[in-house]
């Protein structure tokens, strides 16, 4: 009866995989769907880079636009975001300082994240952000978003609502 011990694990194994494939799938249509469709809506150019990775960090950035940091102010997001996040991630695996590099890049990405929906959904922007963060649920919250106007404009001088 061993053999057949063995063949359940590996099966429910199977599915297991099977079924965090396909969730992982879905999630990257969502998001890709999302960002394409927030940077067409922008009339930011080839907004089809949302489907690639790494590519799509341009367009979250893009769609960003600016944010300000500590002291710090960052123009142009579409170029930093996936210096930021690429560079964030290859240096958090360093040891002893890596995990201050996870840390800011935590940071830097609860930050971002919060920037964004406080863009397009100023009213939910807290939960979207915190549900994002715990739960993994980014993907889903952009697709929601994603047909949002924009709620304000920081070239136009407009300020976000406080939260």
């Amino acid at each position: 009866m061993e053999p057949f011990g063995g063949m359940a694990v590996m099966a429910a194994l199977g599915a297991v995989s099977l079924l965090f494939a396909v969730v992982g799938l879905v999630f990257y249509i969502l998001k890709s769907i999302a960002l394409m469709t927030m940077a067409s809506k922008r009339g930011i150019e080839n907004a089809w880079l949302g489907w690639i990775p790494i590519a799509d960090l341009y367009i979250a950035g893009l769609l960003v636009g600016e944010m300000d940091i500590l002291s710090f102010h960052l123009d142009n997001l579409g170029l930093w975001c996936p210096v930021i996040f690429v560079g964030g991630s290859l240096l958090s695996g360093m040891p002893v300082l890596g995990a201050i590099f996870g840390v800011a890049l935590l940071v830097f990405a609860i930050m971002f994240i919060h920037k964004l929906f406080t863009i397009y959904s100023p009213d939910q922007s807290v939960i979207y952000t915190i549900l994002s963060i715990l739960l993994g649920l980014l993907p889903i919250f952009l697709f929601i978003v994603r047909n949002n106007e924009r709620a304000f404009e920081s070239d136009q001088g407009l300020q976000p609502p406080a939260c």
